[in-house]
């Protein structure tokens, strides 16, 4: 899997935005490879030397300065990131590329396909009223399903639906006396969605 860009800067300190952005000026002012940059590289610079100042205006804690460095801050991964969509444009995903223009460059994580759930079981539960809900853990899912509705199961059927990040729950007040049908899903990354079969039980 081919190496991307690195334009998520949730949690990066601000010492290696100002890095970062030294780092992308350099390696995009006169790069033949990236010829017609138009503003953003002289932007850069110029909101780089803004940040750079702000830095250093706020280094003894003053609160109306951290503010102002907080705010080029904005200003500067604002405008890293419409550098990082021109390189994007214009490389062709071309790695040596990407490399030349200053960014990092991460590899994206392998994307997990979710396999069928097995294991599905519906318990009763703790109390009257209650049933207990229960798959395998599944690798790669990121959060679980628990559904049910009235049996028997028809195209019109409402399937009320709880999500929750562990493989088993108690569903609680169904009626007593009722038979209901119950399913699971495994949710993973890019909206993958894989069901187990449906049971069904009265509710005692």
């Amino acid at each position: 899997m081919k190496r991307r860009l690195a334009l998520n800067f949730k949690g990066v300190k601000d010492t290696d935005i100002r890095m970062l952005a030294s780092s992308v000026c350099q390696g995009m002012d006169g790069n033949e490879k990236f010829p017609d940059p138009g503003m953003l590289i002289i932007e850069l610079k110029e909101i780089s030397r803004q940040f750079e100042q702000a830095m250093s205006d706020a280094s003894l804690g003053d609160r109306l300065k951290i503010a102002i460095k907080n705010n080029v801050r904005i200003l500067l991964v604002k405008k890293l990131k419409q550098v990082g969509e021109f390189v994007n444009t214009h490389s062709n995903e071309q790695e040596y590329l990407l490399w030349s223009s200053g960014f990092d460059l991460i590899k994206p994580v392998d994307e997990i396909k979710l396999k069928h759930p097995n294991d599905f079981k519906i318990l009763p539960g703790p109390k009257p009223g209650e049933i207990t809900m229960k798959v395998r853990g599944i690798k790669g899912a990121r959060s679980y399903l628990y559904q049910w509705t009235p049996a028997p199961v028809t195209p019109e059927s409402v399937w009320q639906s709880i999500a929750d990040t562990r493989c088993k729950k108690v569903i609680s007040g169904l009626p007593l006396g009722i038979n209901y049908c119950f399913r699971m899903a495994a949710v993973g990354a890019r909206n993958q969605l894989v069901y187990t079969q449906v049971l069904s039980r009265y509710i005692s």
